[in-house]
Order: structure tokens, then sequence, then C-alpha cells
């Protein structure tokens, strides 16, 4: 696998898409987003018209200039479809001849339909080539580890112009523009962290989703695609075209989600890499940001982010900037820092001036649990201990927060207040409550502990490198990884029939049909202690619902939980494994840090473990536990 980054030309750069790449370099270079291109979806290489903007124009007004300019161009079609084309001007007749000398009405009246805006991206492509150098060799890196090719380094370009803090308005974000769903599998994001604005964990999840898009698929040109559309539905297009040709894919195959944005991904990352390497051809000069160093150290413990600003005397914006990850309740105090994270300070101070700084922070702003955010609504079964135990506060701490004195009943939707946890000191102490206490490795915790090995590491300039994106629509294509990394087949077949996948038995399928489980033995001839394994075929009564209906409640089933694991775990890279005599999906699974099995099916899809021969490789992910708290 690591092979793959040597490859001499992993992307091939086919004369078919040659058209559609020049296109994308044009949006690249020349067109700014106060001026957009007016042209045929299909065709790049027919474009109507180039509008231009007032800088100061609302976007409301935009929106009817490209309406307006549509409106026209739709009647000059359908006057061409009526075989009208006298008197034209230059300008028309170009349009004409380039629908070549066979065009028929049908053809007319059908580009109708396909006429798009494309907002010009020169300005945007040029600033983030400016940003893109203090980001370029952390990126390098973590590619080469993993290896993806050096190539993909370029894919920013499109995706955020190398904004760190780009939000689309579908709700992918950061340097990579991850979703949440996707983003889960390989990386933190909830209230507290969010490491898809974290460039360094961003990048390594980027290149661990490569490497699965690129174990599925088989080609990295296929891999990039699915880094937009879902390597399922590269599958599909593979399957239903019998090829893993790019062109052929880009050029024929009309899934129902393969719109404009996935059609187009692959030809924008090539125009990506040809502007990324040729920059100067293009731009000129390029002033690029400079680099700074940040050291990044490893929090034993919850820590209270102005303690560390004291501690390590930093600037609390220049912290802010290091740590994009951490969200507002971080920054506001409500939250700590949590246990684990990989905390940037800035400089590359020497290991004597870690040690003074970790010195100059008491045990009373070190925590054993997370804080709380002040309030907890009492649920059915819970008790104030318990509360209090959870919560890493004494009972006594938590009555006198609440103003309670000696036994105190609540009951089930009552709102207690939650003061801070226990510190170290007070663990120290011995006043920490049992399951605080659990938690701390030794109760004799040094003044000064040995700090965590740090790393050097390349970080952003001290002030934002730009505001904040908004709308997806002005990235080019709209570039959100959104294809599910799901590529299991939950459709029911022409004759009612199903695979059986990972975490799914008779039951469930008795259940999603609302049948009878023994009724469901009879109609597949199952012997009532007969079980059904993964990859079988089994044929489902649908006369109480429909083949729709089933797939949605299987796919809810099989979302929730995939979700549940992902709560608690990430993707951290892959293993090979040969299958040895007398292995099994379940005993592969359970020997390998209890994988689950429906992930172990999801990173081989083509392996029949029904008939899995001692040899056979096969790929493993590895997972990391991840603190939530």
């Amino acid at each position: 696998m690591h092979a793959a980054a040597d490859e001499p030309d992993p992307f091939a750069r086919p004369p078919e898409l040659e058209q559609d790449v020049r296109f994308w370099i044009r949006v690249y270079t020349e067109v700014t987003t106060d001026q957009g291109l007016l042209h045929d979806d299909w065709n790049l290489g027919l474009v109507y018209e180039v509008l231009r903007f007032d800088p100061a124009m609302p976007p409301a007004q935009r929106e009817r200039r490209v309406a307006e300019a549509k409106g026209r161009y739709a009647a000059l079609l359908r006057r061409f479809a009526a075989g009208s084309t006298d008197n034209l001007t230059p300008h028309e007749r170009r349009i004409l001849h380039a629908f070549g000398d066979k065009a028929t009405a049908a053809d007319f009246r059908d580009a109708i339909d396909r006429i798009r805006f494309q907002l010009g991206q020169a300005d945007r492509f040029h600033d983030g080539l400016v940003r893109a150098a203090v980001w370029e060799k952390q990126i390098a890196r973590t590619l080469t580890h993993h290896g993806v090719p050096a190539q993909i380094a370029a894919l920013p370009h499109v995706e955020s112009s190398f904004n760190i803090e780009a939000y689309s308005k579908d709700g992918a974000a950061g340097l990579w523009q991850f979703m949440p769903s996707t983003a889960r599998r390989f990386m933190r994001v909830d209230g507290v962290v969010d490491e898809r604005l974290d460039p360094y964990s961003a990048t390594q999840a980027a290149a661990n989703l490569m490497l699965y898009n690129y174990r599925l698929l088989g080609t990295w040109p296929l891999a990039v695609t699915a880094y937009n559309h879902g390597p399922g539905g590269l599958r599909r297009a593979e399957d239903e075209l019998g090829t893993s040709d790019i062109a052929i894919i880009v050029k024929r195959y009309r899934g129902k989600t393969f719109g404009f944005a996935s059609r187009n991904f692959y030809v924008a990352f090539l125009a990506a890499l040809d502007v990324d390497r040729n920059a100067e051809k293009y731009f000129g000069p390029i002033s690029h940001l400079p680099d700074t160093e940040s050291t990044a150290v490893e929090l034993p413990d919850y820590i209270p982010v102005d303690a560390l600003a004291k501690a390590f005397k930093a600037d609390m914006g220049a912290l802010r900037v290091l740590n994009p990850a951490l969200r507002p309740p971080i920054w506001n105090g409500t939250r700590l820092v949590p246990r684990g994270y990989a905390f940037r300070v800035p400089g590359t101070p020497p290991q004597s001036e870690i040690d003074a700084a970790w010195g100059r922070l008491p045990l009373t702003q070190r925590y054993a649990v997370q804080r709380n955010d002040g309030k907890h609504r009492m649920r059915r079964g819970e008790t104030l201990a318990g509360i209090a135990a959870a919560s890493g506060v004494t009972m006594s701490r938590l009555l006198a927060a609440n103003g309670w004195s000696g036994e105190h009943a609540v009951k089930r939707g009552d709102v207690l207040r939650i003061p801070m946890p226990a510190s170290r000191a007070e663990t120290a102490g011995g006043t920490a409550p049992a399951a605080a206490s659990a938690m701390i490795a030794s109760a004799e915790v040094p003044a000064s502990p040995p700090l965590p090995a740090i790393e050097v590491i390349a970080s952003p300039p001290k002030e934002p490198v730009s505001a904040r994106q908004t709308d997806s629509a002005a990235l080019l294509p709209v570039a959100t990884p959104s294809g599910s990394s799901d590529t299991t087949d939950y459709s029911v077949s022409a004759n009612n029939t199903v695979i059986v996948q990972a975490a799914e038995t008779l039951g469930h399928f008795a259940d999603w049909t609302q049948s009878d489980s023994r009724a469901l033995r009879a109609l597949n001839k199952l012997h009532k202690k007969s079980t059904v394994t993964v990859g079988r075929k089994i044929k489902l009564d649908l006369s109480k619902v429909t083949a729709a209906q089933f797939v949605a409640v299987r796919r809810e089933y099989h979302r929730h939980l995939q979700e549940v694991f992902f709560a608690t775990h990430r993707i951290a890279g892959t293993e090979n494994y040969a299958v040895k005599r007398g292995d099994s999906l379940w005993t592969i699974a359970q020997q390998h840090d209890a994988l689950p099995v429906w992930l172990v099916t999801q990173y081989n899809p083509d392996v029949d473990f029904n008939d899995v021969r001692p040899g056979t490789m096969i790929t493993l992910p590895r997972v990391a536990a991840i603190n939530r708290q």
C-alpha cells in the first residue's frame, strides 16, 4: 500500500478530460469572484459569456443578472431549435458553431436546461497559494507517512482555498471540508473539540480517508472522486460501466447523485494541481505567509485554558490561533482543555522552559475529570451520590453548591448546580470522591511532573489568515465530501431478497418487515436452530411494508450502530493481516481490539468471509479510543 506514493504518475490526465481541466484552470486563474462564466454544464468548452459584477453589487442583484443572462441564452437556443439562424451576430454564430454541423432541434432544447453559472475563483485561489506555505510541509509529511501520493496536498485548494476556518452551508468545516458524519470516523467532533478545524488532525483524517477510498476502488483518481461522492457511489459506477477508467465514469455515469460537483471533482483537482505547480506562471511571484513554529504538549489532566496561558506566559489570542479545534466552551471557561489533548504553545522552547512552565501550573488548576457545564437535570434512576461521583466532586460540595445541607430528596427533572470538580490538590489531600480518585494513576502527584514528549510542528501565523467562508457554492466545485463511507449495499433485489450484513439477524428482518421470524424461517426453509451468516441471501415477506420502507429502517439501524461506535472511537490507520487456518470473520475481529464485525467487512467488501482461505490478505482498521469528556 505504501508503495502507491512512489508511483510515477498516479493521477492520469486523460485527453478526454483535457477540455474540462482547462475550464477549471481558467476559473482558478483568469476569472475573479467579481466575475463568472455562463456555460454548458456538460460541454465545458462551451462558454456563453463572461459576466462581470460591480464589487459592491448585492448578492440578490447578482442573482438577477445571472437569471437575466440565462434567459437571453435560453431564448437564443430556442431560436436555433426553431431553425432561425439568419442575421446572427458573430458572438451568436460562435455559439451555433459550438454545437457542430449535425446538431438537431432536440440538442438545442436540451441545452437550455444545462445553462449554468460558475463564479470565478482567481483571487481566492491566489490567497490560497499565499496561505498554503504555512501547511505544505506538515501536509507533505503526513501524506508521505501514510503512503498517500504527494499530489493530494493540492486538494485543499479545491476544498477550502487553504482557509482553516472555512465552513460550508452544508456543515462541512476546516481545511479539508469534512462533514461531521464522515469526520467522526477519523477524529473528535463535538461541542468541546472539533478536530476538523485543526489542520494537523484533519490532514491525518484526510490521509486515512483517502487510503480507505483507494483500498475499495483501486485507483487514485477514483479515490479522489470518492472524497466528494463517497466510495459506495463510485463502486456502483464501476459495476454499472464495467470499468475503473476515470474518463469513462466522468463522461458516461448517470447516477442519481453523481451531479455536477461529483462529475467535476477530479478535473477540478487536476486543474488545482496544475496551478499549484505553476503558480508563478499564472500569478507571478507569490508572497507566502511565513512559517511559524509551535510546540505540542499532550495534557495529562483537564486544565483551564487561562491557567495554561499563564503557565506558558502565552498570549490568549495566539493560543486561539494555535488551537483552532478547541470550541467556545473552552475559551469562555465553562469547559477544561481535555486530558490527552495536544495543546500547542508558541515557539520551540527548550525542555527546561517547558518544565519551568509546568512547575508554574498549580495543582489547584489540574483536574481529574472534565468540568460540567454548571447544571444537570436529574434523570430516572440517578442519585445525588452518582452525580457527585461522575462530576468529580464530593457530596458536601454538591449539596453546598445547591444550598442544601444534610440529606436532600431530589426527583426526576430537578436541575442541580454542579461545582468545579476536585483539583489535583484536593485529590492529593484525600478529598476527591471515589469515582474521581479511581481515574488518577497515583494520589501522590509530584509538583512538577515530567512532561510528555513534545513535537516541534509548523503552525499558523498569529493572526487569522482570512475571513470564514459561509457559502460552499463559492467553492469550486461545491466540494463537500458528503458521500457516506459505508459502502454496504442495503437494497432489496427484484425477487425480494437481501444479502445479510454484519450485525443483522433473522429477528431484525422480521421486525423490519413487521412479520414473524418463524414464518421467515419457513419462507427460507431454515431449521429452527439455523443461524444466518454474513453474505447469505434471505427472502423477505414484504406484504406489510414496501421495499423502500424496509431499506430506510435497515439503513437507520446501521447508521445508529456506527454512530454509537464512532462516538468513542476513531480510525487511526490500517494494517494488513494474513488469514490463518481456523480464522473466521468473528475471530479476526475479536483478536484485533474487539473490532466491530461490520467495520471489518466495510474495509474488505470483496472478501467472502464464509470461504476465506489461509494466506488471504485483508485490511484491518486500527482504532483508537476518543476521550469525549
